[in-house]
This record gives C-alpha cells, structure tokens and sequence, in this order.
C-alpha cells in the first residue's frame, strides 16, 4: 500500500491579551537548523549541511526503503497547523525511495518487505562548550504506534559525536492528525521542548538524531515524520521586565497600545509590531528605553485605523543585541463583533494555569488542557462565569514541561474557546 497524505491548511487562533507577565529572562539560541537549502524537492539529506544517515539502525532496511530529504516538498508550517506544499521554508522528512515516486514531501511507502526502513538521520557535531541549562526544541509532524513498536518515529540523542545513542537518550515522537489518524491524514505540526540532562552541558560531542522505523508489513497506518526549526537555547538575563502589554479601542480614529516595565537595565530600545494574521509581522513605531532612573514607566502608541482584527506584539532589545518578544495581543475594532464570551488571556506560570475571561452574561463552563497528542491531561468542570471579568487560576503542577492547547466550553453555545499555553 503506498500512503500519501492529505494537505489542507488549518490555524487555531490564539488571543493573548492583558497577561501580567514578568520577562526578567529570555532565551539566546546557541545552535539552529531552518534546513532552508532552497529545494523544491528530492534532495537527499546527506547532501545538506553535514547531515549523515545511518542505515539498518533497528533492523534491516528493504530494497525500495524511504529516504530521509530536506525539501519544501513538506513545508515547514508554524505550529499548530496541517501540511501544505512548496512555499519556500524547507523541512527534514521521510519520502518514499526514487522508484516510488521519490520525495513527494512528507509520504511513504508501504506495500511490504521491499519498503522497510530502518534509517537515522544524524546532525553535525553541537558543541556546547561553556553553556549549560540548555533546552532542545523544535516543529514536527508524526504520528506513531503504541510504545514506538511499529512504524514511528523517534529523537535521539548522543553525548559522544554518535558513537552511542543510550536508550535513556531516545523519545518516541507523536503529534495529533489533521483528520482521523488512519494513513491518509497528515499530522500536525507541533512544537517539541526537552529541558537536555546535565550530560549534555558543556559538551563539545552532542549530536542530535531522528530515527524513522517502518517495519515493511505492509499495513501503513501513521504519517510520516517532519522536522524543521531545531534550536538548542539557554536562558539569558534581560534588561527590562514587561509588566502588562494592551490594546484597548479608543474615541479617535485607531487603537491606543500600551505597556509597563520595570528594571530597565543595559536596554536599548522597544520595537512595535503589527500583524494581521498573528504570525507575520511589521514594525510600526520604535522608542528607546528612557526608564533607567525610574522604578517602572509607561508607554504608548496610537496607531492608525484598522476596522479589522489586528494583532500586537513587542520586540524589546538590549544594549548588547540580546532579543525577547513579548507574548501577543489582538483588538478587533470591525462594527460585527458581538461576542458573548472573550478570552482576554490565558498562561501557565510556576505550575499555575491562568484564566482570564470577559462574559456577557452569567454561564457556566469547563476548561480542558490537551497535550500535543490529543489527549485530555487536565479539566474541571462547572466554573461558574459572572458577567463581567472571570480570573481563575488552577494548580498543574504535575503537567510535565511543554505546549498544551485550552479550550473553553461555555454551556449554551456551540462554538467554543481555544488557546496555546506553554509550560516551561
């Protein structure tokens, strides 16, 4: 049976408005990989950037085996979302071999024996010298069998320049399907985060792998795996802390942005941008930082009309280059809003989930925490919403480190609220 894979695109929209955050630390980026290698298709990746594949690693690959390839057959979409074809932004990922119709982006084959693959795709050598708390993340799709046994897909990692891949070094990589998980719907992309183990600071020997199993039974039951945008980060001391960012409508003609800080220190300067998809985009008013001398200051900036949704967000830059990005903000000024319930914000922070909510109307909801397989990790149920400003704050402590989605069911309505949250 040969796989291929549906591609629609699909975005959640997600609404960061008024978050009380503190930003005294940001992240610098100590090794990257977007694999854009201006490809369109059937670039193997051991033509790419020191990437190496090793063969027969788990069993004995077939005689049409999948190749690995970095491409924008398979293109590198912002999570969450579902596969699209060539755009320009390149990813790593498994294609079918030449004679099966070669790299059709994220698809393979599976009508048997011929078509086993046992194949790890291996990264240059990371020196991590001098670094430490270090985190691994980056975008993926896949989606895998039960305790990895199947066909799947799986990070593994090396302290010793791929030498050794230690079994406590090795995570089954999973994300949720866009449509039913059966063979033909793509997986979606998904942010994946590792705090890396101790062995892996101060390193000069780090090497990062992806292996692909499909065990050639001739039953294709899974996507295929994507990677793209891998960053190993640490965190670094910033010269500003953000205490709130907002959008708020005004009398005049254009939205009022406002933000607090506090501990302006070695900072350089404040860059507003406007997007009106939530991930593109565009400076529209620069200030420098005048706080030093002061214990917190405001700022603000009137833009022009919109009449459209429109989203908010800050680039905030130290004297030294470092960078951090507030969270985003979004204000629809168009006449046809009329929204019952809004979320004004939703984070986790030290092991609490925060949910800041304006209603309307007197209701009753649930709040439902997804992790990035789909499955319910976290819900309570009959939260009593009053008109006005809902703050509820809960304890989830026991949810692990990474991305989870919240939605908001409201009873009586039959659209309901979704929202990423990361856990960090």
């Amino acid at each position: 049976m040969t796989n291929f894979y549906s591609k629609t695109g699909v975005k959640l929209l997600v609404l960061f408005i008024n978050c009380f955050i503190s930003l005294s630390f940001g992240q610098t980026t100590i090794y990257s990989d977007n694999f854009n290698n201006g490809c369109a298709s059937n670039c193997l990746a051991t033509t790419y950037g020191g990437w190496t594949v090793i063969n027969n690693d788990g069993g004995v690959s077939g005689g049409s085996s999948n190749n690995w390839f970095v491409s924008c057959a398979e293109e590198g979409v912002t999570p969450p979302g579902c596969g699209s074809s060539c755009i320009g932004d390149a990813s790593l990922h498994i294609g079918a071999d030449a004679g099966g119709g070669g790299d059709m982006g994220a698809s393979f084959n599976e009508t048997g024996a011929v078509n086993a693959t046992f194949k790890t795709v291996v990264s240059p050598t990371i020196n991590t010298t001098g670094h430490s708390t270090l985190t691994l993340s980056f975008d993926f799709i896949a989606y895998g069998s039960a305790g990895c046994s199947d066909d799947r897909a799986q990070l593994r990692l090396s302290t010793d320049n791929g030498a050794t891949w230690p079994l406590g070094y090795q995570y089954c990589l999973t994300s949720v399907c866009c449509g039913a998980c059966n063979g033909y719907s793509q997986g979606q992309w998904t942010t994946y985060t590792l705090a890396l183990p101790a062995a892996f600071e101060n390193n000069p020997n780090v090497r990062i792998g992806f292996n692909w199993r499909n065990n050639g039974n001739g039953s294709g039951t899974d996507p295929s795996i994507a990677v793209d945008d891998i960053r190993i980060t640490k965190p670094i001391a910033l010269g500003v802390d953000l205490i709130s960012f907002t959008a708020e409508k005004s009398s005049g003609n254009g939205p009022n942005i406002n933000w607090k800080v506090a501990n302006e220190t070695n900072f350089s300067h404040y860059e507003l941008q406007r997007s009106y998809d939530g991930t593109n985009f565009t400076k529209i008013y620069k200030v420098n930082g005048n706080c030093s001398n002061k214990e917190t200051c405001n700022y603000s900036y009137k833009d022009v009309a919109q009449n459209k949704l429109v989203y908010y967000r800050l680039k905030m830059v130290d004297l030294d280059g470092s960078v951090n990005y507030s969270y985003l903000i979004s204000l629809d000024e168009s006449s046809s809003t009329s929204s019952q319930f809004t979320l004004i914000s939703s984070s986790i922070q030290e092991d609490q989930l925060y949910v800041n909510l304006n209603t309307k109307k007197k209701a009753n909801a649930t709040y439902t925490l997804y992790g990035i397989s789909g499955k319910a990790v976290f819900s309570v149920s009959d939260v009593t919403l009053k008109s006005g400003i809902n703050q509820h704050n809960y304890d989830v402590g026991k949810l692990s480190k990474g991305v989870y989605i919240l939605k908001i069911s409201i009873e009586g309505e039959t659209a309901s609220i979704t929202s990423k949250v990361i856990k960090n």
